[in-house]
């Protein structure tokens, strides 16, 4: 029975601990924008290439829904810009706005995750332990996760790719191309989905699972002992956060689906549905490592639930703008989440 609640305990903690680390991503990036914004002031006087409308629903209703969010906040001049703005388009039909250009902060910010993930790679080839190496590639798989969101917000800036707007310095700009960018990433989704259906050296369990339904086994599943498991968690934990990103911007573009549609209430009823057997599965894992691997499933799994019901109204996201406070809980919280796990595996050595 001791042993039962001790699993219990260490599952719980598994998961709140990739909680975690995912809204620490957010709430990275929405900090990262705050400084940007400080930093760069400068280079954001210049005006960067001539936006695109690409969001999920029309630049009108975005134009209004800014108009109400900056009424709400008092924000004068911003709120005449926005009206300006939008009494232009209903006289022309057309919204004329441009792109931030690219920073230099965000250009270095981008060099810097890759080369703190690559860092953490490299050293974490010295750490004996799984489940201190599984930990390592969670860090790494963030840094490189971030890295990839940096990257795209430079490449729609490039692009002129505007899913949202934004007032700076007292302009109209377009924001958030990376997730127009991301959510067509679906086909590249697909052909690493492919690579590891036909790849027998891969262990995921998921993977193993279809390949018995489908009797693609040539033989027996692959075995032999992993010196470290930070590379594997670093590309699974990415991969992972990637592709319910984009079953969740799909499911929101209003004009594939949108918030309300069936597709987005069955993503959440089976997201739902599934919380429960994983987390069965979860406390069945035999390591403390195997834990931490297996509840970065079953974290985005709930996750994701938890987006769905940011994006009905039903709860409010705190990792959605920057908040030095939340800011600092999350991080004690994680690092509280660390102590706790490392001394869970000092107990096992």
């Amino acid at each position: 029975m001791k042993t039962n609640s001790n699993k219990i305990i260490q599952s719980v903690l598994a998961v709140a601990f990739i909680v975690f680390t995912i809204g620490l991503g957010y709430l990275t990036m929405m900090t990262l924008e705050h400084f940007d914004k400080s930093i760069s002031a400068q280079d954001y006087n210049n005006t960067g290439v001539k936006a695109q409308w690409k969001g999920s629903h029309s630049v009108e209703s975005a134009l209004q829904k800014m108009i109400s969010i900056k009424s709400s906040t008092r924000d004068s001049e911003a709120v005449q810009v926005l009206q300006n703005a939008l009494a232009g388009f209903n006289e022309t039909g057309r919204l004329s706005f441009n792109m931030l250009p690219v920073s230099a902060f965000l250009v270095w910010c981008t060099f810097l995750t890759t080369l703190l993930g690559f860092i953490i790679l490299l050293f974490s080839r010295y750490i004996k332990n799984d489940g201190a190496q599984t930990i390592a590639g969670v860090f790494a798989g963030l840094m490189f996760w971030l890295t990839v969101e940096n990257g795209l917000i430079i490449a729609s800036r490039h692009l002129g790719i505007a899913r949202e707007l934004d007032i700076v310095n007292g302009n109209l700009v377009g924001i958030r191309g990376e997730y127009v960018l991301l959510e067509y990433s679906w086909m590249f989704i697909v052909l690493i989905f492919f690579y590891l259906l036909f790849q027998e050296g891969v262990r995921c369990n998921f993977f193993v699972f279809l390949r018995k339904k489908f009797h693609l086994m040539r033989g027996g599943t692959f075995s032999g002992r992993i010196d470290n498991y930070a590379p594997r968690v670093a590309f699974f934990y990415t991969s992972a956060i990637w592709c319910f990103y984009v079953i969740l911007l799909i499911g929101f573009d209003e004009k594939i689906f949108g918030p309300y549609s069936w597709f987005t209430k069955a993503a959440f009823f089976i997201f739902f549905s599934c919380t429960g057997y994983l987390f069965y599965k979860l406390i069945h894992q035999g390591s403390i490592g195997a834990i931490l691997r297996y509840s970065i499933g079953v974290a985005l799994v709930l996750w994701s639930d938890i987006e769905i019901l940011v994006k009905w109204g039903n709860i409010r996201g705190p990792w959605l703008d920057y908040d030095p406070v939340v800011l600092v809980i999350v991080v004690v919280s994680l690092l509280a989440g660390v102590f706790l796990i490392r001394r869970e595996i000092r107990g096992k050595l």
